[in-house]
């Protein structure tokens, strides 16, 4: 009798583990990452082109299998570029989720807030655009260049133009303050003066009150550093109070939203960005972004791309699929061919390939701008 009891527990614990099985194989079918940016609020334009660069990657790697015979699966989570909604998005992908991937965030300030969160989740933290000089040596992988070489080229920029003294308006986060601590910091060396310096928060869209007190500062040029939100009112107010000094932008205005909203009030504005993709991988790309959203592709597209397509070969490379190892194969990434440039990372997870441009929007459009230097080369240190 007891050993007819005993045989019938074993069956029973067989079966109960052999369903809990093909449940965690249910489970972990796909290979879950997860996305932290803004899809709606102040910095939406720049988020929703990420995930649909992800979202075009993920097609064309499960429409070939996967990744080493898994599909992969995004799980998006909107930060409305609030820091602690990426906090709590952060929380949620490690702790309920469990991914080994996130990417994101978009925005400076909630990728430095959500890194701490990463690091002890030991999962990798990789940003499609983030920039500010604060986040190198935080853990964060990410594919553009931090912002003190962008303001480095604007403020050269502005003295090759003959511009003395300047103004600037700038969004009150670490990617404003790094873009405009980077620029005062190039500019004064170079010779030049800032008049004056104005932080403002995300939801401000009232500007006249800082614009006319640019136009009476006799100022040569004003520099922008805002997100596209609060960059539109700027361009519209100034006109309306009849700014005339010059405004210089920055990698905001590769958000082709700005141009279609301010219409006139953007022209003639020149601005730097990282150098416009190129090439077959790029057209390719772009097709494909067209059929699929009826729009133009841009850099924020093509690094969200990349940032999956960099991870799938990290992947290939890695032990296993958990963050750390996935994380040490990422070192070993070196002049990988993206639609968004060539990206190599250094020690700090830092891209060192990519490459700036100066741009002038005329008739509605962001073209290559003869102002001197067209196109620079350098570290994202």
């Amino acid at each position: 009798m007891k050993l007819r009891y005993r045989t019938l527990n074993i069956i029973i614990i067989l079966a109960l583990f052999s369903i809990l099985l093909v449940g965690c194989g249910k489970l972990s079918k796909n290979l879950k990452f997860g996305f932290i940016g803004p899809l709606t609020g102040p910095a939406a334009a720049w988020g929703i082109a990420q995930k649909n660069g992800i979202e075009i990657a993920v097609e064309e790697l499960n429409s070939a299998g996967g990744i080493n015979g898994r599909k992969v699966e995004i799980i998006y989570e909107d930060s409305q570029m609030d820091s602690n909604k990426a906090i709590l998005a952060m929380k949620k992908l490690t702790g309920v989720d469990k991914v080994p991937v996130v990417f994101g965030e978009t925005a400076s300030a909630q990728t430095l807030a959500i890194a701490p969160v990463a690091n002890t989740a030991k999962v990798v933290l990789l940003s499609p655009i983030s920039s500010s000089t604060a986040i190198t040596g935080t853990g964060v992988f990410r594919i553009s260049p931090a912002d003190n070489f962008q303001a480095s080229i604007a403020a050269k920029l502005a003295v090759n133009k003959g511009y003395k003294r300047g103004a600037i308006i700038y969004t009150n986060d670490e990617w404003g303050k790094g873009l405009t601590d980077g620029f005062k910091k190039n500019f004064t060396s170079l010779g030049g003066t800032i008049v004056s310096s104005d932080g403002t928060e995300g939801s401000t869209r009232d500007f006249r009150t800082q614009l006319t007190k640019v136009r009476e500062s006799n100022v040569d040029f004003l520099y922008i550093p805002l997100h596209p939100d609060s960059a539109v009112p700027v361009l519209q107010q100034a006109k309306e109070l009849g700014l005339t000094v010059p405004i210089l932008g920055t990698d905001a205005f590769s958000e082709p939203t700005i141009v279609q909203i301010a219409k006139k009030a953007a022209e003639g504005i020149v601005y730097v960005v990282a150098k416009s993709p190129s090439g077959k991988s790029f057209e390719d790309f772009s097709k494909k972004y067209h059929d699929k959203f009826s729009e133009a592709a841009n850099y924020n597209a093509a690094a969200g791309y990349d940032a999956v397509m960099v991870i799938t070969e990290a992947i290939k490379k890695a032990k296993s699929i958990k963050g750390e190892d996935i994380k040490s194969a990422l070192y070993t990434i070196k002049d990988y061919s993206g639609v968004s440039g060539v990206i190599t990372f250094d020690a700090n997870g830092d891209v060192t390939s990519k490459e700036f441009e100066s741009m002038v929007i005329k008739d509605g459009k962001g073209v290559s701008y003869s102002g001197i230097p067209s196109s620079q080369k350098g570290s994202a240190k």
